[in-house]
């Protein structure tokens, strides 16, 4: 993680000058890093887990994911009408910088034919083999979900604004394009017509799933009686179905990734 040198003091002098007496940051990884910072350093903090990435430790849910899950599912079905039309290889890139939690299951979920995240790695020898398969078996078409971080061992050189970062040190994905890439690539190789969709920040607005609003609730009133109650560097978090507190260090104390027995069910329709 990349901070501002002094940047924690000079947060914690903001928000005193502002009677600020306690924070509930909201977020995922970085987010919760600098909470946990806040909370060794001496301020009154309380976080709560909301990424759509899904790659928080320890908790079961994070706020957005299964919203960003059901945008994904609903842009497969719907993608699906024209690839079966035209007899087209769709490539559809979601967000998963690294992890493929959003890909994986937005994949299952709407039936893609192949799914490649940053957990496993893919050449794109596998990619096309894979499309032959399918054409070989008389399936004229094919709906490839690839998570905006994953590896492409034969992409890597192509893609632009590698050197382009935030503020935490990331990659700007955005700039990366591997579903572009990745398109253009399958096209040249196979011959197939291919089609790219980038379903980008659609991931992360518009209504929220019902289960997002009830856990958002859930975890935003927990926080809200933690923070009331004196509490500091906690989290609340959902395990075995119910709210639970635990240290706030321990969510982010390593990234949760998509294991292996999960990736094997989405290659189910390779």
């Amino acid at each position: 993680m990349v901070t501002e040198r002094d940047g924690i003091a000079r947060v914690m002098k903001t928000l005193r000058h502002h009677g600020v007496d306690a924070l509930v940051p909201i977020g995922g990884d970085d987010t919760l890093s600098v909470a946990a910072k806040l909370h060794e350093a001496g301020f009154p903090t309380v976080g709560v887990p909301k990424t759509i990435d899904n790659d928080l430790s320890v908790t079961e849910f994070c706020i957005g994911f299964d919203t960003a899950v059901g945008v994904v599912t609903e842009a497969l079905d719907r993608l699906h009408t024209t690839a079966s039309a035209h007899h087209r290889v769709m490539v559809v890139e979601v967000m998963g910088r690294d992890t493929g939690w959003v890909a994986l299951m937005g994949g299952v979920a709407g039936g893609a034919d192949l799914i490649i995240i940053p957990e496993f790695q893919l050449s794109l020898g596998e990619v096309v083999e894979h499309l032959y398969r399918r054409r070989g078996a008389g399936k004229l078409f094919s709906i490839i979900v690839v998570a905006e971080g994953a590896h492409i061992p034969e992409l890597e050189m192509e893609g632009g604004g590698q050197a382009e970062k935030d503020a935490f040190g990331h990659v700007r994905l955005a700039k990366r394009g591997i579903g572009d890439l990745l398109a253009g690539r399958v096209e040249r190789e196979t011959g197939f017509e291919t089609r790219v969709t980038v379903l980008g920040h659609l991931q992360r607005g518009g209504s929220p799933s019902p289960t997002d609003r009830i856990w958002a609730t859930r975890l935003g009133a927990c926080a809200a009686d933690l923070i009331a109650g004196g509490k500091s560097g906690v989290i609340p978090i959902r395990r075995d179905g119910e709210v639970q507190v635990v240290p706030l260090a321990e969510v982010v104390a390593e990234t949760r990734r998509v294991p292996k027995e999960l990736y094997e069910l989405g290659q189910i329709f390779v």
